[in-house]
């Protein structure tokens, strides 16, 4: 396998997509970490398959001081399984605002011309000390305000609070059951590719929350 050169370092003309995965490693996550897997291996294979060349890193935050548990960081050219190689985390709390800071503080830095972040959680913020919901939302307000894709998605999880409260539009958010993870995935990888192919946001229907929310969503 060639060296990997650091996102940050690459010319400016490879710099074009980037995929940030920022995924909840707390303790309520271990009973659908398997499923978690499958569901980004199956976001990655069709990230492949529709031939998006991107830069994807997955980041596992847990506890205030597991924030930055970068799992994978690299081109899906050389990207290890999950399956084979699966992610780990320390099973603390959810400090997802300070995860969202730190996250925005690398993607500042590095500044791709076309960026995913998807954020995928199984309940509410739990932990942060440095940064609030405010900040948060400012944060990823900056983000949507470069054109980046912000996607949330619940792990059998209604995060219609959550992703509200950090100033998502409705399309921008899901919440997935246990069981659809793996279908929802691989649904967000189309709409990934239509968007690095054409610009095509990546918005999720009413109809699509419907189907792949289930119980979650009914009223």
């Amino acid at each position: 396998m060639s060296k990997i050169i650091p996102y940050a370092q690459l010319p400016d003309s490879k710099r074009t997509e980037r995929d940030y995965i920022l995924l909840d490693g707390s303790a309520s996550m271990t009973s659908q970490w398997w499923t978690m897997m499958d569901a980004i291996e199956t976001y990655v294979e069709g990230l492949k398959g529709n031939k998006v060349a991107t830069w994807l890193t997955l980041n596992v935050f847990s506890g205030p001081n597991d924030l930055e548990m970068i799992q994978r960081d690299c081109t899906l050219a050389d990207w290890v399984s999950l399956i084979q190689d699966p992610a780990a985390s320390t099973w603390g709390d959810t400090p997802l605002y300070d995860a969202i800071n730190l996250m925005a503080r690398r993607l500042r830095d590095e500044d791709p011309l076309r960026c995913s972040i998807t954020i995928c959680t199984d309940g509410e913020e739990n932990g942060s000390d440095h940064t609030d919901a405010a900040q948060a939302k400012a944060i990823l307000d900056w983000c949507r305000a470069k054109g980046w894709q912000v996607t949330f998605i619940g792990c059998d999880f209604d995060n219609t609070d959550l992703a509200t409260k950090l100033g998502a539009h409705p399309s921008q958010f899901i919440g997935v059951s246990k069981a659809l993870l793996k279908d929802a995935a691989e649904e967000l990888a189309k709409k990934r590719a239509r968007h690095a192919n054409g610009g095509a946001p990546m918005h999720w229907s009413e109809e699509e929350k419907s189907q792949f929310g289930g119980y979650l969503t009914q009223q």
